[in-house]
C-alpha cells in the first residue's frame, strides 16, 4: 500500500485532484512490484516515471516497470560514461 500511497501524492501533485485508483484490486500490482524491486528502488522509478512521462498512469507504470529499470540504468550509465570522457578529455587538454 506503501507504493499506492506515493502513486497517489504524485498524482495529487501534478494534477490536483485525487486518483481513481481501487486501492484493493491495484494492491497485488504494487505487492508484484515490491517484491520484484523492493520498496526504495519503486520509489525511485516512480519519481523516474513522474519526471519523465506526460500523463503518467498506475497501469503504464505496473505493466512497464522492466522497461522503466532498463531505461533508468541506461540513462544512469550514460551520465557515468559521459564524466569519465569529459575527465579524459580535461586531462588531454590541460596536457
Amino acid at each position: 500500500m506503501a507504493l499506492l500511497s506515493r502513486y497517489n501524492k504524485l498524482h495529487l501533485q501534478r494534477y490536483e485532484q485525487k486518483s481513481n485508483l481501487n486501492l484493493n484490486v491495484e494492491q497485488w500490482a504494487a505487492d508484484a512490484l515490491v517484491e520484484s524491486y523492493g520498496l526504495p528502488k519503486c520509489y525511485e522509478l516512480l519519481d523516474f516515471y513522474f519526471d519523465v512521462s506526460a500523463s503518467p498512469s498506475w497501469n503504464t507504470f505496473a505493466y512497464k516497470a522492466q522497461e522503466l529499470f532498463d531505461s533508468k540504468d541506461a540513462i544512469e550509465q550514460d551520465k557515468k560514461e559521459r564524466e569519465e570522457r569529459r575527465k579524459l578529455a580535461r586531462k588531454w587538454l590541460s596536457e
